[in-house]
């Protein structure tokens, strides 16, 4: 299972990196425009930042032109994947770029029988939009689980990302259907840390730990120890956990 995170925001990209959860990274025209940030600039300092696949999506609906974005963007580094939508058009331009090595992302999937002609067209990623099917009316877990069956049963290598998340109730159902990989906004991937019983259990240990320091003796930790970056990391999310219980 592998985590995406689903921004233009390089902030919030450098940050959960730092909490060595993410995998890789999709935009949108959408998330560029809401960002409203400087496009070409953005994309490069995301494929800097993001050691894995970076989803990046055209701008057109129409064959050639998807092509010739497509092998525009994929010049901008190593770890580019074009995002292409469902569509006949795409479908062409998702053949014709594989045959180049270009590794595309067909996007706005809905249904198990896109999701197959998306493999058999040579997609490297084929994504599911797990809130819009079920905008719809359907059961995206149950569409979920039987493209992966379909995937495994026939070899297929295309990988099966999960997106358009609203809510955690949803996040938790996508990681029992067996999906390659899940793309998350910053907000969801945080709240996934997060549980109010972790806090009280983390905040109980500390009160006893406190009381203890009031009858015995500890020695200070050394000041080498200042430079270790997992003992910075555990006081960051001590000093949030007291903050929260602040609140």
């Amino acid at each position: 299972m592998e985590i995406f995170i689903d921004t233009a925001i390089v902030s919030e990209i450098k940050e959960a990196q730092s909490w060595g959860v993410v995998d890789g990274c999709t935009t949108n025209p959408k998330l560029i425009a809401m960002a409203n940030v400087d496009f070409e600039q953005t994309m490069k300092d995301i494929l800097q930042e993001v050691h894995g696949p970076v989803s990046i999506e055209v701008t057109t609906n129409d064959f050639e032109p998807m092509v010739k974005e497509a092998e525009h963007y994929n010049k901008w580094g190593s770890n580019v994947v074009i995002k292409i939508p469902m569509s006949i058009d795409g479908l062409k331009a998702v053949k014709v770029l594989t045959e180049k090595g270009i590794k595309t992302n067909v996007t706005a999937v809905m249904s198990m029988k896109q999701a197959v002609l998306a493999a058999k067209a040579g997609a490297t990623y084929v994504s599911l939009f797990w809130g819009r099917i079920e905008d719809m009316g359907y059961d995206a877990e149950q569409i979920t689980r039987d493209t992966v069956a379909i995937y495994n049963t026939h070899g297929i290598k295309s990988k099966i990302i999960l997106g358009s998340f609203r809510q955690n109730s949803q996040v938790m159902r996508a990681l029992r259907t067996g999906a390659h990989v899940l793309t998350l906004t910053f907000p969801l991937i945080k709240e996934m840390a997060w549980n109010p019983r972790t806090e009280t259990t983390i905040n109980e240990f500390l009160q006893f730990w406190e009381e203890y320091k009031k009858t015995h003796v500890v020695n200070p930790i050394p000041d080498d120890a200042d430079d270790d970056p997992r003992l910075k990391e555990l006081m960051k999310l001590l000093a949030e956990y007291k903050r929260r219980d602040a609140r």
